[in-house]
C-alpha cells in the first residue's frame, strides 16, 4: 500500500478531531456514549454543578447529660435531674419546648475486669441527648455556657452544626444553576464532536454538600480567656449535581 501526502493529510486531520474529542470528553462530569454494532444507546451524559452560599440562620445542638451510679434507679434518677436543670436553662434563654427533641436514651452497666475473673457488673450509666435548635444565632454561646454550668460534669455536648431554617429556594437556585451548568457542558461536547443535541433522555440530581458539624471540643478549647464560648456560624455551601443524558443526531 502506498502512503501519498493527501493520505497523509487526511489521517493528520483525523487524528487532530480524535483528540478534540478525547479531551473534551476526559474533562470531568462528562462522559461521551457512542452507539457500538449491537446497539447501546446512542448519547452525550454530562453532570453540572450547581453552588449557592449561604447564611445559616440557625444552630443545632447536640447536648444532654451521663451519669454513672451504683444501681439503674439511682443513674436514673440522677439523669432526670441534671436534666432538668439543662432543660430549664434552655427554656430560660428563649428556646422553645418544641425545638428540644429526644434523640437518644440509653441505660447501660458497667464492669470492672479483674484477671482471671469474670466481668462484675459495679454501676449502671444513665445518658440523654437531646437535640436543640436555636433560632437567635446571637444567643448560641450564652445557651451553651449556660446548660454546661446548669449540668455540672454531668452534662455532654457531642457538636454545633448550622444550617437554614427554610433551605427550599436555595435548593432551587442551587438547582437551576446545576440544570445550566450541564446543558452547557453538553452543547460544548456536541459542538466539538459535530453532533447535534436530541431530546434529555434521563435527569438525575445529588446533593454534593450542605452544613457539617462542627466538633464542640474544638470550639470550646479556642476559649483560652475563660469568657464565653466563641461559636461563629460563618457561611456554608449548598450543592447539587443535575446530571443529564441527551441523545445525538
Amino acid at each position: 500500500m502506498r502512503w501519498t501526502q493527501r493520505s497523509a493529510r487526511g489521517l493528520l486531520a483525523v487524528g487532530l478531531v480524535s483528540l478534540t474529542l478525547l479531551a473534551v470528553a476526559c474533562t470531568p462530569e462528562t462522559q461521551v456514549t457512542v452507539a457500538s454494532g449491537g446497539g447501546a444507546a446512542t448519547g452525550i451524559s454530562v453532570t453540572g454543578r450547581g453552588t449557592v452560599t449561604v447564611t445559616p440562620d440557625i444552630a443545632n445542638l447536640h447536648l444532654g447529660v451521663e451519669v454513672t451510679r451504683p444501681t439503674v434507679a439511682e443513674a436514673r434518677s440522677g439523669a432526670a435531674d441534671a436534666f432538668t436543670s439543662i432543660r430549664d436553662s434552655l427554656t430560660g434563654n428563649g428556646v422553645e419546648e418544641r425545638d428540644i427533641q429526644t434523640q437518644g436514651f440509653n441505660i447501660y452497666p458497667q464492669y470492672r475486669y479483674a484477671e482471671n475473673e469474670a466481668p462484675q457488673v459495679v454501676g449502671f450509666t444513665v445518658a440523654n441527648i437531646v437535640g436543640v435548635k436555636v433560632r437567635d444565632l446571637d444567643t448560641v454561646s450564652e445557651v451553651i455556657d449556660d446548660a454546661v454550668e446548669a449540668g455540672g460534669d454531668l452534662v455532654r455536648i457531642n457538636g454545633v452544626s448550622f444550617g437554614v431554617d427554610e433551605p427550599e429556594q436555595y435548593y432551587d437556585e442551587a438547582r437551576a444553576s446545576a440544570v445550566a451548568d450541564a446543558q452547557a457542558r453538553a452543547q460544548a461536547l456536541a459542538d466539538a464532536a459535530g453532533v447535534s443535541l436530541g431530546n434529555v433522555t434521563t435527569v438525575s440530581e445529588s446533593s454534593g454538600g450542605g452544613f457539617p458539624p462542627m466538633p464542640f471540643a474544638e470550639r470550646a478549647s479556642q476559649d483560652s480567656a475563660g469568657g464565653a464560648t466563641p461559636i461563629e456560624p460563618g457561611e456554608s455551601e449548598i450543592v447539587l449535581m443535575v446530571t443529564l443524558v441527551y441523545e445525538v443526531g
